[in-house]
C-alpha cells in the first residue's frame, strides 16, 4: 500500500500543466494553467486498500477519483460530477497516476470505470484539449484525411478514453453513462471511432439526474411540496425555459402563433449556461411570432437560475397552484445536436412527478414507453401519446404541438375536473418516484460515492 500512497503524493505535487481552449471555434487554442492547492487535490483522491477502508469510504460524499487496490479489485474509478475539481484537473491527475504506475513498475488497473451519470453526450467538453498530445496519431487510420481541427474536437470522455488506452495494455475501460440504452445508442459517433477506440463495457444509469434533483429538493426542504389541483388554477400550462435552444424556440413560437400562450405561464431566459444570448434568427424556422431575445421572468432571473441548483425548485403560485400541466422540451430534443438515438432524461421530466403535477414533455421517440417501463403510469385519460412512436423528429414535434393545441381548447374547468378524476394516479407516480429503488449498475451499488445520494 505504501507504494500507492507514495504515487498519490507524487501525483498531487507534479506540475499538471495546461489545458487548451479553442477561442474562435476553429484552430486557435489558448493554454490555461491548472492551479489547485495540494490539499485540494489530495481530497479528490480516495485510496482503498482494505475492507475496513472500503466500508468507511462508501459513507463519504461524491469522490471524483477512487483507487481500490484490494487484491481482488485493483480498479480505478473516475466520476465526472459532484466535485469542486474541474474535469480537466481530474483527467490530468488520472494521466499522471497511470504514468507513475508505469514508472514504479506497479501493475496497471484491471479495470477503469469512467462515470458520468448526469450527462449522456460524449461530445461535451469538445472546446477543451486537455492532453498535450496529437490526437491524429491515436485516431483510426481511416481518419487520416481529416484535418487536425476535426480530430481535436473530441469531448472530455473521448479524450480520456484515448489517453487511458495509450497508458495501459490490457486494462478494461468501461463507461457508466446516463443514456437509457447505452449499448445501442449513437452517442459514440461511430464515424469517428473504430471498435478498438470504444469502451469495453457500457453501463446505463438514466436516474443520476433524478437522484441529484431529489437531493437538492431535500436541501430546500421541498420534498413535501405538492401540486394542489383543487385551487382552481387559471392556466392550462406552465412552460419554463432557462436554456433556450432551437427546439424550445420552435415550441414557444408555436405557443404564440396559436395563441396558446394566453393559457400558459411562460418563462424565457434567452441565454446559455455561460450567459451568452441567442445570436441569430437562424434558430427560428418560419415566421417568428415572439421576440426570442426578450427576457420573460416568472420566479427566477438569469443569475438566480444559474446558481445553487435553484432551477430544481418550483414556484408555489405559478407551478403548484395556478397551472395544470408542466410542458416543455427536454434537453436533447434538438436535431442540430446530431444525437439521434440518444435517450436522455433530466429534471424537466422528474420534477412534475416529484411535485405531484402532470407533466407533458417532448423528447426522443419512445420516451413515454420508457417512462412506463420505469414504473410510471401514463395519463391516457388526458393525452393522446400516439405521437411518441413517430421516429421522424420533425413530424413527432408537430404532432406534439397539435396535442397541446387540443388540450388548450378544453375549458379550464372541464380540464381540471378531468385531472381530478385521476388524482390517485398522479399521487401514485409521486410516491413511486420518491420511494422506489430504481435499478443501478453493480459498480454504483458498490461505490455509491461515485454519484450524488446514490446511497440514500
Amino acid at each position: 500500500m505504501k507504494e500507492y500512497r507514495d504515487i498519490i503524493d507524487a501525483v498531487i505535487n507534479i506540475p499538471l500543466g495546461d489545458y487548451y481552449t479553442a477561442t474562435n471555434g476553429e484552430e486557435e487554442w489558448v493554454a490555461h494553467p491548472i492551479q489547485y492547492s495540494v490539499d485540494h487535490l489530495a481530497n479528490s483522491i480516495l485510496l482503498i486498500s482494505s475492507d475496513e477502508e472500503y466500508k468507511d469510504a462508501t459513507k463519504l460524499q461524491t469522490t471524483p477519483i477512487i483507487i481500490d487496490i484490494r487484491p481482488e479489485k485493483n480498479i480505478l474509478l473516475i466520476s465526472c460530477h459532484g466535485t469542486t475539481v474541474t474535469t480537466s484537473m481530474i483527467w490530468k491527475i488520472i494521466e499522471s497516476y497511470l504514468k507513475e504506475l508505469i514508472n514504479s513498475s506497479l501493475p496497471e488497473p484491471k479495470e477503469i470505470y469512467i462515470s458520468d451519470i448526469h450527462e449522456s453526450n460524449l461530445g461535451i467538453g469538445h472546446g477543451e484539449q486537455i492532453f498535450n498530445i496529437d490526437f491524429d496519431k491515436v485516431h483510426s487510420n481511416h481518419l487520416k484525411h481529416l484535418d487536425n481541427y476535426q480530430l481535436q474536437r473530441l469531448g472530455h470522455l473521448e479524450q480520456l478514453l484515448y489517453r487511458c488506452r495509450e497508458l495501459t495494455t490490457s486494462t478494461l475501460i468501461n463507461l457508466v453513462n446516463a443514456d437509457v440504452d447505452l449499448k445501442n445508442t449513437n452517442i459514440f459517433r461511430s464515424k469517428y471511432l473504430n471498435r478498438s477506440d470504444r469502451f469495453d463495457n457500457y453501463y446505463s444509469f438514466p436516474f443520476g439526474v433524478l437522484y441529484r434533483t431529489k437531493s437538492r429538493l431535500r436541501g430546500f426542504n421541498a420534498e413535501s411540496s405538492t401540486m394542489n389541483y383543487r385551487m382552481q388554477p387559471a392556466k392550462h400550462f406552465i412552460c419554463m425555459n432557462a436554456h433556450p435552444h432551437y427546439r424550445r424556440i420552435a415550441l414557444v413560437n408555436y405557443l404564440y402563433k396559436e395563441k396558446i400562450v394566453d393559457a400558459c405561464h411562460l418563462s424565457w431566459l434567452p441565454s446559455d449556461h455561460n450567459g451568452k444570448s441567442i445570436e441569430s434568427t437562424k434558430l427560428i424556422f418560419g415566421e417568428p411570432f415572439f421576440d426570442y431575445n426578450k427576457v420573460m421572468t416568472l420566479d427566477l432571473n438569469v443569475t438566480e437560475v444559474r446558481s445553487g441548483g435553484q432551477y430544481e425548485m418550483v414556484d408555489e403560485f405559478y407551478y403548484l397552484t395556478d397551472s395544470l400541466i408542466d410542458i416543455g422540451i427536454e434537453t436533447i430534443s434538438d436535431p442540430r445536436m446530431e444525437l439521434e438515438g440518444n435517450r436522455f432524461i433530466t429534471e424537466k421530466t422528474w420534477k412534475p412527478y416529484l411535485f405531484g403535477k402532470i407533466g407533458f414533455q417532448f423528447n426522443y421517440s419512445g420516451y413515454y414507453s420508457d417512462l412506463k417501463t420505469f414504473g410510471f403510469e401514463l395519463y391516457d385519460e388526458i393525452f393522446d401519446y400516439s405521437f411518441d412512436k413517430i421516429k421522424d423528429n420533425e413530424i413527432r414535434f408537430n404532432e406534439y404541438c397539435k396535442e397541446l393545441k387540443r388540450i388548450s381548447e378544453i375549458p379550464i374547468k372541464d380540464l381540471t375536473s378531468q385531472i381530478l378524476t385521476i388524482e390517485d394516479k398522479i399521487l401514485n407516480n409521486r410516491n413511486h418516484i420518491w420511494n422506489y429503488k430504481f435499478p443501478m449498475p453493480t459498480v454504483l451499488k458498490e461505490y455509491p460515492n461515485l454519484g450524488i445520494e446514490l446511497n440514500e
